[in-house]
Order: structure tokens, then C-alpha cells, then sequence
């Protein structure tokens, strides 16, 4: 079977989990999948059992496939990883920022304003992961920018979710994405941090309002935070 096609199946069921086109709890089949998205059924059974490992399916036995909660530990953990890797690689990519680059992002920036504008979350959501994802390309470190896409699926989830709780506003995130990349152009090293370490925080500052807008949607923390 073409590799191409086995990706591809993985990466369309893995965007409707994390956009939340397939719920929390929902039980979806390789039948459902492959009618719904046209795919074959082998690519689709190849790629839920990727996705599986990856923990955003469960597969419960003479019950079915399941779409799983999200785990607030492992967001917490995921917020974590990216705070203490992420200002580091700001701080490399504000070396090596191009002309090129800064087009690139002046883009992206324009982007995410039109979509804020028109409500539309999943290409709000694809904007803000480009925007990050681009500083890792800048500072050369693609490999990790796809090691968190691949290990902070949970962290991914929540992020995605938050766009969609009534009350939190977008702004929020605009303002904060504005200012990391104006203190990157101006090679403002203090203002960078701290900017850095406020985005990397809003997760924490705004859990609650989110687990209690979608309580159904999580599991419990099973440690003390």
C-alpha cells in the first residue's frame, strides 16, 4: 500500500479527534471512517491503531472503539515540556529570522486576525500551530516541533477545546502572539521571556473555565496540583 495513503488516513482521523469533529466518548468504527471520509478500510484499521497508541483511542473489548477524554495530567505535563523547550527556541530562531521569515509570519499574523473575525476554529487553531511551528523551523528544530505534535496530543486537545468555551475570547491570544513576534523582530531578549512565559501560563490560568464549560470532555486529575 502507498505510504502516502496510510498518512494520509492517519492525518485526516487524528485532525477530526484533536478539532473535535469526533468527541470525547464518541465510539467511531473503521466502517464510519472509511464511509464518511472516502478512505479504505486498511489504511483507516493502520491508522487507528497508530492513533491508538498515541492514546486518543481506546478500543474496548466486544463494546467497540472509543474516542478518549482528555487527560488534564497529561495537558499539564505537555505545558510543562513546552515551557521549559519553547522560549529557548525563540531565543535561537530571533538569531536567525530572515526577511523571508518575518513575510512568512507578517502572513500567518494577517490570517489569524481573518479568522478570529469570522469565528472560524479549526483554521484559527491551524494558524496558531503554524505560528509556533514556524519559530522551530527558523531555529533548525523541525525534528522537535514534530516530537511535541506527536507526544502533546493531549496539551493540543485542550488548546483546540479552549477556542471553543464562550468567554474566552481570542483576543487574548492574538494580543500575546502579536507582541512574541514583534519582541523577536526587536531582539528583545527580557521582553521575550517574559511574553514566552505568560503565553505558556494561559493554559493554567484558564483550565478550570474550560473543564467546567466541557465537563464530560475530561478525566480527573489523579495527581495534586
Amino acid at each position: 500500500m502507498d505510504t502516502n495513503i496510510r498518512q494520509d488516513a492517519y492525518d485526516k482521523i487524528k485532525y477530526k479527534i484533536i478539532h473535535f469533529h469526533y468527541l470525547p466518548g464518541q465510539k467511531i468504527s473503521e466502517k464510519m471512517i472509511s464511509t464518511t471520509l472516502d478512505l479504505g478500510r486498511t489504511p483507516v484499521r493502520e491508522a487507528l491503531i497508530r492513533i491508538e497508541r498515541e492514546g486518543l483511542i481506546e478500543v474496548i473489548p466486544q463494546s467497540g472503539t472509543y474516542v478518549t477524554m482528555i487527560n488534564i495530567d497529561s495537558v499539564q505535563n505537555g505545558r510543562f515540556v513546552r515551557e521549559c523547550l519553547e522560549p529557548n527556541v525563540m531565543l535561537d530562531a530571533m538569531t536567525k529570522l530572515t526577511p523571508e521569515h518575518i513575510d512568512k509570519l507578517n502572513k500567518n499574523m494577517e490570517e489569524q486576525k481573518e479568522a478570529a473575525e469570522l469565528t472560524q476554529t479549526d483554521r484559527f487553531f491551524d494558524l496558531d500551530q503554524s505560528f509556533h511551528g514556524e519559530f522551530y523551523t527558523v531555529a533548525g528544530k523541525q525534528e522537535i516541533w514534530k516530537w511535541l505534535q506527536l507526544n502533546n496530543t493531549q496539551l493540543n486537545r485542550f488548546r483546540r477545546l479552549r477556542l471553543k468555551v464562550p468567554g474566552l475570547n481570542w483576543a487574548t491570544l492574538l494580543t500575546q502572539h502579536e507582541e512574541i513576534f514583534n519582541a523577536i523582530k526587536n531582539q528583545d531578549v527580557d521582553d521575550l521571556s517574559y511574553l514566552m512565559h505568560s503565553h505558556l501560563h494561559l493554559m493554567l490560568d484558564e483550565k478550570e473555565t474550560v473543564m467546567r464549560y466541557y465537563p464530560d470532555y475530561f478525566t480527573r486529575p489523579s495527581q495534586p496540583e
